[in-house]
């Protein structure tokens, strides 16, 4: 019978060693050393001293100063509209009238009617007095037809009054004044400025139609309704402005700032805009109107001070601090600041020039 080959064969002792030094291995993975992590990278920031200049970016129109503001003298919906924009117009010219002026028209001619009925029967009843005295009628048919006379009148004294009308000889007048209650009229010569819209509901006291001196040019300007209000507190009335023409950009002229809404300035507190008076003269070398602009207002302008980028200051829980890597660690340190661009932060005081501090 033939006998198994020896374990001590030299076929399995290689075999085996490799087998062997597998498991040598996976047995150790363990004890294997860890990758480093990479340690982060903060970046750090610089105070510097420099200047800060902050402007007012503003979008207008060069536009005729407004001479007349036109408003209707009664509440209503605006129906027709009878100009447009930068049309001249003329003292008296019919602008617009409201819906409510179609009810008025019919009450106007129920007006006529009576108070013409009442005025006929007066004049028969006068007519008729004469023809009695001229016939020499008894002085009882005179009297009587005198006291018809006298009941006519009253008749068409209670019409009037019925009406709110005073004046029989002037209620004509008094019912067309009645009808311009829905009906605006151009107060003087100029050009229109801004226009109301059919459909528009308006009071006594909404201004509809702007009408302007065509001789005499302004820019209006609006500012970004974001940052209006934080802008207009930092405006004056006589602030100086640069302008330039958005279609020539070549053409810088300067001017200064005339009206702010209420309360920052004289202007109405319903408009949010900037009014603009331009130094140099309209011609066809520098502006018209019409233009299209851009008003840049410088807000403010410090020299010198000192500054930090805004990802470089912190703002939590009402307190103001940058972040400082000391000795023993990140320090936190509170400063205060003051103006403030899209890349730079005013610091007033916690920090000096050319402390470095870090980004979170």
């Amino acid at each position: 019978m033939k006998q198994p080959r020896s374990l001590r064969s030299p076929f399995f002792l290689p075999v085996i060693s490799l087998i062997l030094a597998g498991c040598s291995q996976a047995a150790g993975g363990d004890q294997a050393t860890p990758t480093p992590l990479p340690t982060p990278v903060r970046t750090t920031y610089t105070v510097q001293r420099g200047d800060i200049v902050i402007h007012a970016r503003l979008s207008g129109q060069v536009e005729p100063v407004a001479i007349s503001s036109v408003t209707f003298a009664m509440e209503g919906h605006v129906a027709h509209v009878y100009v447009q924009p930068n049309e001249l117009v003329t003292k008296g010219q019919l602008l617009a009238d409201l819906v409510e002026l179609q009810e008025l028209e019919k009450r106007a001619v129920e007006i006529r009617r009576a108070v013409r009925k009442a005025e006929i029967q007066l004049e028969i009843e006068k007519q008729l007095l004469a023809k009695y005295k001229a016939e020499g009628k008894p002085a009882y048919d005179i009297r009587i037809q005198e006291l018809q006379v006298e009941l006519a009148g009253i008749a068409l004294a209670e019409t009037l009054s019925q009406y709110g009308l005073d004046d029989a000889d002037n209620s004509l007048d008094a019912i067309d004044a009645q009808l311009d209650l829905a009906r605006v009229y151009a107060p003087v010569d100029g050009l229109i400025v801004s226009v109301t819209v059919p459909g528009r509901v308006v009071t006594t006291g909404t201004t509809v139609f702007v009408i302007g001196d065509p001789m005499q040019l302004e820019v209006v300007a609006v500012p970004d309704r974001a940052r209006a209000g934080e802008q207009f507190k930092q405006m004056f009335e006589g602030m100086p402005a640069g302008v330039t023409l958005d279609a020539r950009p070549e053409i810088q002229l300067t001017g200064k700032v005339t009206e702010l809404p209420s309360p920052y300035g004289t202007g109405p507190s319903s408009d949010s805009i900037v009014r603009v008076v331009l130094d140099q003269a309209p011609s066809l070398e520098t502006y018209q109107s019409g233009d299209k602009v851009t008003v840049m207002i410088e807000l403010a302008n410090k020299k010198g001070v000192l500054w930090l980028p805004p990802a470089a200051v912190h703002q939590v829980g009402g307190r103001t601090f940058v972040i400082s890597d000391s000795g023993s660690g990140p320090q936190r340190i509170e400063i205060e600041i003051g103006v403030q661009t899209q890349d730079k932060v005013e610091i007033l005081s916690g920090l000096k020039e050319g402390q470095v501090v870090i980004g979170l």
